[in-house]
This record gives C-alpha cells, sequence and structure tokens, in this order.
C-alpha cells in the first residue's frame, strides 16, 4: 500500500447556486503511514472541514477520497461507521469524556460499539492507558483529574481499537504550556511506534514538533513542508 489517505480535486461547498459557499478547493493531498502532520491555518480556513472528510464524519464532496487505495464516496452509512470506530481515533481539545463514567468505561467505548467480548475489552484498555501513562487510574472519574490527565485518557479511548490513524483537534488547546508538552511528547511517542497522526494546531511549538505542516488558507493547501506548494 503506498498511501493510507489520498485525496485528489478534493471540493466541499455549502449551498446551491449563487449563494453556495465554497470551503475547500481543489484539495490534493496523499498521507502516508507513519507519518506526524500538523495542519495549520487560520479559523475559517478550511482545516475542520477538511478533518471530518478525512474522518468520514462528511462525505458530500466531490473529487475523490481514496482510504488504503479504496474510494468512499459510494459507501453506505453503515460502513462509514465501521470506519470511524475501525480505523481512526478522535481526540478533540475540550476531551469529550462522559463526566459520570469512570476512566475505564471512558476508555471501554470505542470497543462496545465494535461488540468486543469482555476478556478482549480488559486487556485493550489496560493496554491503552499503560501506554498513556495512567495505569491503575481505572476507577477515577475525570471530573477529579486535571487537564493533562482526562486528555491523556482521551488519547487511551482513541487509540484502545488500534485504528489506522489518529485526528487530534487542537489537543493542547484546553492545556497549559507544561502539560502541552507533555501530550505532545505522548503523541510523538504513539508515533514513533507507527500511529499515523494527522493533528489541527494554532500553536507553531506543536506544528513544529510534528514531521510535516500543512498550511491551509481558505480553503486551499498553500504549503506544505513535504509535498507541493500550491501555486
Amino acid at each position: 500500500m503506498n498511501n493510507l489517505i489520498e485525496l485528489k480535486k478534493l471540493n466541499k461547498s455549502y449551498g446551491q447556486g449563487d449563494t453556495a459557499y465554497h470551503v475547500l478547493h481543489d484539495i490534493d493531498l496523499e498521507v502516508k503511514m507513519g507519518e506526524l502532520t500538523a495542519i495549520i491555518g487560520e479559523s475559517g480556513s478550511g482545516k475542520s472541514t477538511l478533518i471530518n472528510i478525512i474522518g468520514f464524519l462528511d462525505t458530500d464532496f466531490s473529487g475523490e477520497y481514496l482510504f488504503k487505495e479504496q474510494p468512499i464516496q459510494d459507501l453506505k452509512a453503515k460502513d462509514l461507521a465501521f470506519l470511524r470506530n475501525q480505523d481512526v481515533g478522535f481526540v478533540f481539545q475540550n476531551f469529550k469524556l462522559i463526566r459520570g463514567l469512570s476512566v475505564y468505561a471512558n476508555v471501554a467505548l470505542p470497543l462496545l460499539y465494535a461488540g468486543k467480548k469482555r476478556n478482549e475489552i480488559e486487556s485493550a484498555i489496560l493496554a491503552a492507558l499503560k501506554k498513556v501513562g495512567l495505569a491503575g487510574y481505572e476507577k477515577a472519574l475525570p471530573q477529579n483529574m486535571s487537564g493533562g490527565q482526562q486528555q491523556r485518557v482521551a488519547i487511551a479511548r482513541a487509540i484502545v481499537s488500534h485504528p489506522s490513524f489518529l485526528i487530534a483537534d487542537e489537543p493542547t488547546g484546553a492545556l497549559d504550556s507544561q502539560n502541552s508538552r507533555d501530550i505532545m511528547e505522548l503523541f510523538k511517542k504513539l508515533n514513533a511506534e507507527g500511529t499515523t497522526i494527522l493533528m489541527v494546531t494554532h500553536d507553531p511549538r506543536i506544528a513544529k514538533a510534528c514531521k510535516r505542516t500543512i498550511e491551509i488558507l481558505d480553503g486551499r493547501i498553500i504549503a506544505d513542508s513535504k509535498g507541493r506548494v500550491a501555486k
């Protein structure tokens, strides 16, 4: 397999006719297994729309999206849901943990949705928590944890099913500088172990720590440190 993700002349608009708002313009993008890529750009540049498409949350676009060399445009809703559950892990700025559930139960959610057996679930959760430095926190509640710890729980949830790639949307945006550095070091460690990561960030320090940086402006890729620079 050459590319994990390949976008060809991808366009996205909201609305139709004269009132249509063109969000993404002729996006050409290739992401290979094992990359650690930052996606940067001003608010409204199209970053969120792009990652929603890459993460199988939005299929209303023109152009091509090949995932593992297979087009996704014609997939049925159940097949897209399967891809979201099995192939992509999401990490968000505000963690999106369920506060009334324990750390163990939060991390278990993707596995429960996938119908995994109880013994498989337990071993996978313990392994994921160990990997993010939270072994022994299974019974803790998110509201009693620091922001950095909560983000580690969210990362454990994202990696517990061994997805093909992670989408991290401003994962350090709600953290102080020390926790931001710690979380970035964790992402770098996961990447060194083979995890493919796409990270949206406004923080130039976080972007600099990534192997590749893609800049988007007005829905166009204007710079790519490992590829074509837009004309």
